[in-house]
């Protein structure tokens, strides 16, 4: 579960709480979307393709490594163009910051990928 005004992941294992995540969220022109969704993959050091919509017209692709947008794990989601993801900027964690993505620390993107799986619902709200 991301609540978004919380800037947080709720990770729940076997319907109880078992660890709180800081996350980044979607800018005011750019908001992550609120609903339930599924997870349809999981990706580790992924490459970013810049996906079609104006702020990324004209960017090429990056390849896995530190300059990634998205940090060392992506993990994808039926939400259209958004998922949860790593970051190379921590700083940025606990801001409203990206085009839509949950964004974790590359560290705890790992920890959440560990126990993410395909068709887990996830709740953004």
């Amino acid at each position: 579960v991301i609540v978004e005004h919380e800037f947080k992941l709720y990770l729940y294992l076997g319907g109880k709480l078992a660890k709180t995540y800081p996350v980044a969220v979607g800018q005011p022109e750019y908001p992550t979307p609120t609903g339930d969704f599924v997870i349809t993959e999981k990706v580790e050091n992924p490459t970013w393709t810049p996906p079609n919509s104006p702020w990324a017209a004209g960017l090429e692709p990056i390849a896995p490594g530190p300059y990634n947008p998205l940090g060392t794990r992506w993990i994808g989601t039926t939400a259209p163009l958004v998922g949860i993801h790593g970051t190379p900027e921590p700083a940025n964690v606990g801001h409203a910051e990206s085009h839509g993505c949950v964004r974790l620390t590359n560290w705890d993107a790992q920890r959440v990928a560990a126990w993410a799986k395909p068709g887990t619902t996830v709740v953004f709200r």
